[in-house]
């Protein structure tokens, strides 16, 4: 007998015999256009050889086990594309499984214990989803940007050792995520670090008001931004922890998606000028509440309220501050309520994307600055919104970067400590004073608060701009362990790090990803067309082009390029040409 190991890939299509039972001849004719038109160019691309297929079913050997996962991933997210496109009754939903083992050749057929355990694998995916075991997770775990989530040991039939499985799913299949929550492109779910981690989940609305729903959101946000300050504690960032908003979970599946020790969770009641705050700490591994805290006072107390809650979580976790952290948890960015009611309602309309989200956000800051004109916090806010307003020409006026950039400068000089005024200014000053300027502003930003996960995140930009993509790997790395409910930005900054390294397979897994998270955010179709065109592949270059296009009618290689500061010609010239060959006019 020959032998030999290989990777096997094992596919089936759920609910295949009860098709068959409603429509035999349509459900025979799409399972075939799926085999020829999908299945077969994916196989042949990651070098594939179908050794059986017996009814729905397939067999698949490959020399590579991450040529396996790749190929089954690109299929999956195929089926899923061609399902949207279709009436329900010709959807077909897939199955797959992957073993790495042991095989008997015989003739051109495969057997052997290899062949079996791929099988009884594919049993165990998720419909959509692949379904692998501990060998190939240890193989490729550092080799393809897939979020593979841990099921533990499965007994199996006519398997006599149970067998360590991952499983993996498209963003849009919900089932892997028992949160809602959206898969990120990376290898593994993170690890718990050695020293204490938090997440502080979105404080519970009490007021019996919806409108006082910023007020809560506010609080969550107020005791993020505190904690993260300092260098002893991990906390996950705010995009991450507002995931769960307005959910039931199950804190230990919380722990584990963010890979932290603790969960801070509470409520807020406002009624007219009092305040009431009730907050838990919570032990993810168990369950277990640390303490219970409840606080009363007056509307203009609320920071009194928050400091001390920030302090129980310091005594609790008992985190060592140095002098400069104490001095910083103790200063407050505003003592007047009404300047920070309206900073907070400003800040939920920042978040929102669009002119009049800015424009509406700027008003309200206006007015928070209006009531206090030192409030440093949310001077540097509307500096950005300003900002982004210049970017996305939204506002034509001359000057407008400057004034950004002016106000910014004014905001740190109000409060030197202010992390997130460094971090719009490193962002704003490569397209200002420059790269250097730009990486000064931002090593400051992360020194006042290292939990600062969109400082990480412009960080890792602006050494991809200035031509060192390779030294933004570890800043991308950093901010993705802080937000690992993944937003679509950091995706396509991932991507875009990529594609500048030349490593385009990659790219194309962030950017893909990016774009089902925002398939209305035109720089996604930037660096999906200039990859693809680098590839070679033309035809999908230009798919991407006009789907630009689409989003960006007046869009010229120019006018996009202009707005993209390298500081390395040959990458500014790799997206211009990229552009000019998806079809954008010069």
């Amino acid at each position: 007998m020959e032998r030999r190991l290989a990777a096997i890939l094992a596919a089936d299509v759920v609910g295949y015999s009860r098709m068959i039972r409603e429509d035999e001849e349509g459900t025979i004719a799409a399972l075939q256009e799926l085999r020829s038109d999908l299945l077969s160019p994916i196989v042949k691309k990651y070098r594939g050889r179908v050794f059986k297929t017996m009814g729905d079913g397939v067999l698949i050997e490959f020399a590579s086990v991450v040529d396996a996962v790749l190929c089954g991933r690109d299929f999956q997210i195929g089926v899923a594309e061609r399902n949207a496109g279709q009436t329900h009754k010709r959807h077909l939903e897939v199955r797959i499984g992957i073993n790495l083992g042991d095989v008997v050749v015989d003739g051109t057929d495969i057997q052997g214990d290899g062949v079996n355990v791929a099988a009884r694998l594919e049993g165990l995916s998720e419909p959509g989803g692949i379904c692998i075991a501990q060998a190939v997770y240890e193989q490729v775990r550092d080799r393809v940007t897939l979020a593979f989530v841990d099921g533990g040991n499965q007994q199996v039939k006519n398997i006599d050792r149970p067998i360590g499985i991952w499983r993996w799913s498209p963003p849009s299949n919900k089932k892997v995520a028992p949160t809602g929550a959206p898969v990120s492109p990376r290898a593994t779910a993170p690890q718990t670090p050695n020293n204490p981690s938090i997440a502080v989940l979105p404080f519970d609305n009490m007021s019996g008001d919806p409108e006082q729903e910023y007020f809560a959101d506010g609080m969550t946000e107020d005791l993020i931004t505190d904690l993260s300050k300092l260098s002893g504690l991990l906390v996950i960032g705010r995009n991450s922890s507002f995931v769960y908003k307005n959910r039931a979970v199950d804190l230990r599946q919380v722990g584990k998606e963010l890979g932290v020790h603790y969960v801070l969770e509470g409520s807020v009641r406002k009624a007219g000028n009092r305040v009431r705050v009730n907050a838990q700490l919570i032990e993810t591994s168990d369950g277990n509440h640390i303490w219970a805290n409840r606080q009363d006072g007056f509307l203009e107390d609320v920071f009194d309220l928050q400091d001390k809650i920030t302090q129980d979580i310091v005594d609790a976790l008992r985190i060592k501050l140095s002098a400069g952290e104490t001095a910083r948890l103790a200063s407050t960015y505003t003592n007047n309520p009404d300047a920070h009611n309206w900073f907070m309602q400003g800040r939920i309309r920042y978040r929102e994307p669009g002119p009049q989200a800015n424009a509406e956000a700027q008003e309200m800051l206006t007015k928070a600055v209006a009531d206090d004109p030192r409030f440093a916090l949310a001077l540097a806010v509307r500096s950005y919104l300003k900002f982004h307003a210049w970017f996305f020409k939204w506002n034509s006026k001359p000057g407008a970067l400057s004034e950004a950039l002016s106000e910014a400068e004014k905001a740190v000089s109000i409060d030197p400590d202010l992390a997130a005024g460094h971090a719009f200014l490193g962002w704003m000053h490569m397209w200002g004073e420059g790269m250097d300027r730009a990486m000064s502003e931002h090593e400051k930003a992360l020194e006042l608060d290292p939990n600062y996960a969109d400082g990480h995140l412009w960080k890792a930009s602006t050494l991809i701009y200035r031509g060192t993509p390779e030294l933004a790997i570890e800043s991308m790395d950093r901010a993705m362990r802080l937000e690992p409910h993944t937003p679509p930005i950091y995706l396509l900054n991932y991507g875009h790090l990529l594609l500048q390294m030349d490593r385009y397979d990659e790219a194309l897994s962030y950017l893909n990803a990016a774009i089902r998270k925002a398939p209305k955010f035109p720089m996604n179709y930037i660096f999906l067309a200039v990859t693809k065109a680098s590839q070679g592949d033309v035809a999908a270059a230009q798919a991407a082009g006009k789907q630009l296009m689409d989003l960006l009618p007046t869009a010229t290689v120019s006018s996009l390029t202009s707005q993209l500061p390298y500081s390395q010609e040959e990458h500014s010239a790799k997206v211009s040409d990229g552009l000019l060959e998806a079809g954008l006019p010069p």
